[in-house]
């Protein structure tokens, strides 16, 4: 499909420059991963590369992360090769949050040789001024960063217009959002994809996105992920990034109607599970008119990742074990676990490539279960200790499960059940049910919304120093307080009479306070419906107008992500 008039493009994803960089072994293995990505580009005389978000791996990335990924893209994006294609939008509209809004390679003050259109990921999530660490790289002429959106309830997308010879392309994006209220506005009819009043159907149409593919949550009604269905139908390609597992294969597309989706995976493993341990690829698309082509490029210098469980009780169900606390060198589970790690090793050595590390990355989960909560497990560190020499994270080799009976169930505290939790359980699940539990107990001033955020912003990277966090706790009471106030400040006191008694104000306040802790509570109950706001159109607060609730929905068993999909994107920051 070689011709002037079609379009060779480059796509990667999650590439999380800067993870694990102060590691000894692995430390630079995202910046190897992206640099491989940038040469095949080079190497396949692409005319622009294609990120799917999350090119770093913290919201603020270390001085470090940025000098490197700075020398990266000075070496494989500037330079003197002319571009085949021409930029055919309206910059401002899809460059309208930046003061410099041109594409990079029509800018005369810069010399680019190698574009970059991307959109931002969760782990490139905005802080302070609703800036993006990629902000500083659009502006400086390093990338073009589109698909930026700061207001979920009104998303508008334009697409990038791109033309080369006969091929014309329309490259629409949404930046990260969260998963619930990304859903939401699909549902209500709140995103707007722009078309073209003519010859819209010759474009060939691209939508890039950053969310969850399959269902995450079983407690949120929304699934907390972005349905397929919700895409409109006129796309050819979604190009699908978030998730790290590799889903590129050799393939050509006529338009059928239906959009395909382009998994690219990341270019570098961030935790220990199945998805990681997929091999690491590009794809390389070749789009003419309206057919594409797709080549699968393999990264071969990515690391070795391979991950497998052994369930003790399965391997040897009949063991005879006497309950004991102290561990002996006899005890069969550790010759097991052995056995077990050097065929992974050996697994790891047939299968290396020749570019490839020599130490490999693995994760042994190891279940005690049965008879085998009779003696005490193994400890990891010990294990681990002994392969030092042989893989890169001898800290994490090993990771221990238990499964207990029913009648040893483990309380996390606030009624949630250790044995009831999934894999695809999110700390978000739990903090809603902790509320939700606790506030039946007396818990019920702080609304979920805001600690929510709160959690989000910790566990993506945004909020990193202890002062910071105290600070940003401090921040969300002090809204809800103020929340209370001004609420307490609209209510009706002149129906007391001049001088009310002050146990007949403090009625009328205790019984705001407790309607708007039941607000709370509501919101705890329903998943769909917003916190109440300071401008509510509750004007007055101690009427007797009956609130409905929605009935919240779960989603269905069958539609949960398999077993298989362990650990989604959680990374390194809950990992042991």
């Amino acid at each position: 499909m070689s011709s002037n008039s079609t379009f060779r493009i480059l796509v990667s994803s999650d590439n999380h420059t800067g993870y694990a960089e102060d590691k000894p072994i692995i430390g630079n293995d995202s910046f190897d991963g992206f640099e491989e990505v940038l040469q095949h580009a080079k190497e396949q005389d692409v005319d622009f590369i294609l990120l799917g978000g999350d090119l770093f791996h913290k919201s603020e990335p270390d001085r470090s992360t940025v000098h490197k990924v700075t020398e990266l893209l000075r070496d494989y994006v500037l330079g003197d090769r002319d571009i085949p294609f021409e930029f055919m939008s309206e910059p401002g509209d899809v460059f309208g949050f930046s003061k410099f809004q041109r594409v990079n390679f029509e800018d005369s003050n810069l010399n680019i040789g190698m574009p970059i259109f991307t959109i931002h990921g969760n782990h490139d999530d905005f802080s302070g001024k609703g800036l993006l660490a990629l902000d500083n790289f659009h502006d400086s002429g390093y990338l073009n960063l589109f698909g930026k959106f700061t207001d979920v309830e009104k998303i508008e997308v334009k697409p990038v217009l791109l033309c080369k010879g006969q091929t014309k392309i329309a490259l629409y994006g949404i930046g990260h959002q969260r998963d619930d209220r990304l859903c939401r506005a699909f549902n209500l009819d709140k995103i707007k994809f722009f078309t073209l009043p003519e010859d819209f159907d010759d474009y060939f149409k691209i939508l890039v996105v950053h969310q969850n593919r399959p269902p995450r949550s079983t407690l949120r009604s929304t699934g907390s992920y972005l349905p397929f269905e919700k895409i409109p139908k006129f796309f050819d390609l979604v190009v699908w990034g978030h998730e790290h597992a590799c889903q590129v294969e050799d393939m050509e597309y006529e338009r059928s109607g239906e959009p395909y989706i382009l998994q690219p995976g990341s270019s570098v493993a961030t935790s220990l599970c199945p998805d990681e341990s997929i091999p690491k690829a590009a794809a390389l698309l070749q789009i003419k008119k309206t057919s594409m082509k797709i080549n699968k490029i393999p990264l071969e210098r990515s690391r070795q990742v391979l991950f497998d469980v052994l369930d003790l009780n399965k391997k040897d169900p009949h063991v005879k074990l006497t309950k004991t606390q102290v561990r002996t060198k006899e005890m069969k589970d550790e010759k097991m676990i052995h056995e077990k790690i050097g065929n992974m090793l050996r697994e790891a050595e047939k299968n290396r490539g020749d570019h490839q590390p020599d130490l490999p990355r693995i994760r042994l989960k190891v279940i005690y279960s049965g008879p085998w909560l009779n003696i005490p497990p193994v400890k990891p560190a010990l294990i681990g200790e002994k392969y030092k020499s042989r893989v890169a994270n001898p800290s994490e080799l090993i990771k221990v499960h238990f499964v207990r009976p029913e009648k040893e169930k483990k309380n996390l505290g606030g009624g949630i059940e250790l044995s009831n939790l999934m894999d695809t359980t999110t700390v978000f699940d739990l903090l809603r049910e902790s509320i939700k539990q606790r506030a039946q107990n007396g818990l019920g001033l702080l609304q979920l919304d805001g600690m929510e955020e709160l959690v989000k912003e910790q566990c993506s990277g945004v909020i990193t120093k202890v002062g910071m966090k105290k600070d940003a706790l401090r921040k969300v009471i002090d809204d809800q307080m103020e929340n209370y106030m001004t609420r307490i400040k609209r209510l009706d006191m002149e129906k007391l009479g001049e001088h009310p008694p002050v146990s007949e104000i403090r009625g009328l306040v205790e019984y705001a306070v407790g309607e708007m802790i039941k607000g709370n509570q509501n919101q705890t109950e329903n998943a769909d419906v917003s916190s109440t706001s300071v401008n509510s159109n509750d004007e007055n607060l101690v009427s007797d107008k009956s609130t409905s609730q929605t009935q919240r929905k779960r989603v269905p068993e069958s539609s949960v992500v398999p077993d298989s999909l362990e650990v989604i994107d959680v990374d390194d920051d809950f990992s042991d």
